[in-house]
């Protein structure tokens, strides 16, 4: 979003201060030009002659070199003095394209914004149409408890299961008696027994809650389906009972199945087996558990447990969908927020820079006072240690030149700062906060409304209208 604007920073192209001045290194000088060697040799050829006015070429070397070392240092300074002016007059540019950041900012926060508020439409009709359906639900029927909810299918087929294991475990010994197969057999026939038993009384159980509907077609169907039980629960143990009953009266196991059902239809209570009792009793008490549990797997009214699953299933959505909202939306208002600052920080740091290298006291004008002056004692001290040389080697009298001290002239910039240019940078810098800070309010608006319209699902349900705050407005 701040690569063009960084773009206009980086087109600048800034010596760092430090490597806007070259450095004088005076030995090496010394060491290329010789002049300890140079003034010790010229001097005893007492050169230059007693009457020069003028520096001799050594003297005209050195000079030469600390001012090639010099004029390098003024064209780097120019060079960013020239950059800084040219800052502030793009300092229009800069506030206009922190302008289009901020607005582009804003904008696709909006996007953003809207595209949740089109989203999270379906879930918060789905949720309110939901809440308002179980309580219509409810007062059709009268209902003030909350629904009874469904266990789950892993622990209801696992209790079934338990049931019929039980039952078979206890029955298996009543079964193996006479039985070809001996415990595997009466096992085997235990099994299928309980699994009839239990399996039916669990979906007549489940069926039989229907008595409690206000409805009188299914009242009446669940009374069918309690009256079925009855009768299945009856007749199956008590067939069980008699078949239990022929074996203990030494009959053939095919013979007893045959008898069963006729010695019931003669007698239904005709037992003579203790055996055959607690068989029966067993099987009774086992259909009466798996009849309750069946009663009890979902909520006793017919409906009512779906219809608060249906509920649950559409606030879990709603909730989903609000948590992922508020997240991604809290993180693009917190990313655009920073960009838009970093973006004022930067024109404003750029500004300011430009400002104080022209205007005041910066690193950069430091810099050029200490290395003109650096420039002066390196050039005197490169010419006395020639001169000395060349004096401690002469027989007649030093040149006037040699008491002579070497000035360069003095630096006067050649770009003039404007005081217009000054103010309208300062303006353009006071402009881009204000675009930036107006923004990240408008940016922190429509996350309040986005929350606001979002609603929390207690809300929703009850159909309250969320109302925007007055910045959204």
């Amino acid at each position: 979003m701040l690569d063009k604007l960084k773009s206009l920073l980086r087109s600048d192209e800034l010596l760092p201060s430090l490597s806007v001045f070259p450095e004088i290194d005076q030995d090496k000088i010394q060491r290329d030009l010789n002049l300890v060697a140079e003034g010790e040799t010229r001097g005893k050829r007492n050169l230059p002659a007693s009457g020069t006015t003028a520096p001799d070429h050594v003297e005209t070397s050195v000079i030469t070199s600390i001012d090639a070392l010099r004029r390098k240092g003024l064209e780097n300074y120019e060079t960013n003095r020239q950059v800084y002016n040219e800052r502030l007059s793009r300092a229009d540019t800069m506030r206009k394209e922190v302008e289009i950041v901020a607005g582009n900012a804003s904008g696709d926060y909006l996007t953003a914004v809207r595209g949740w508020k089109a989203l999270m439409t379906a879930s918060t009709e789905r949720l309110h149409e939901t809440f308002q359906h179980r309580k219509y639900f409810r007062e059709r029927h009268h209902l003030r408890r909350p629904a009874r909810h469904f266990e789950g299918w892993v622990r209801f087929v696992a209790i079934t299961i338990i049931f019929i294991a039980f039952e078979s475990g206890l029955n298996m010994f009543m079964f193996a008696r006479g039985n070809e197969q001996g415990l595997l057999g009466g096992l085997l026939t235990a099994v299928i027994f309980s699994g009839v038993n239990v399996v039916a009384s669990v979906l007549l159980g489940i069926w039989a809650c229907g008595v409690n509907h206000t409805n009188y077609l299914r009242k009446f169907l669940g009374l069918i389906s309690l009256a079925a039980w009855i009768a299945l629960a009856l007749a199956l143990n008590l067939t069980v009972a008699h078949f239990r009953d022929l074996i203990d009266s030494q009959a053939d196991w095919s013979d007893a199945i045959l008898q069963a059902v006729p010695a019931l239809n003669q007698d239904p209570m005709g037992l003579t087996s203790m055996d055959s009792w607690i068989l029966l009793a067993i099987g009774s008490m086992i259909s009466i558990f798996a009849f309750l549990k069946g009663w009890h797997a979902f909520d006793p009214f017919p409906g009512y447990s779906r219809i608060e699953r249906d509920l649950e299933h559409a606030r879990e959505d709603h909730s989903r969908h609000f948590e992922e909202a508020i997240e991604e939306l809290t993180e693009k208002r917190d990313v655009a927020t920073d960009e838009l600052r970093d973006a004022d920080q930067q024109v404003r740091d750029g500004i300011s820079q430009a400002i104080d290298a022209l205007y005041g006291h910066s690193t950069l004008n430091f810099h050029l006072e200490s290395f003109l002056d650096q420039c002066d004692k390196s050039l005197a001290h490169l010419l006395a240690i020639y001169r000395d040389a060349n004096v401690a080697a002469r027989t007649d009298e030093a040149p006037p030149s040699f008491a002579t001290s070497h000035a360069f002239a003095a630096f006067r910039t050649a770009v003039p700062a404007d005081d217009t240019r000054r103010r309208n940078a300062e303006t353009e810098a006071d402009r881009v906060t204000a675009a930036v800070e107006a923004a990240i309010r408008e940016i922190f608006a429509n996350f309040q409304t986005a929350v606001t319209e979002f609603r929390l699902p207690e809300d929703v349900q009850q159909g309250t209208v969320a109302t925007a705050p007055a910045e959204a407005a």
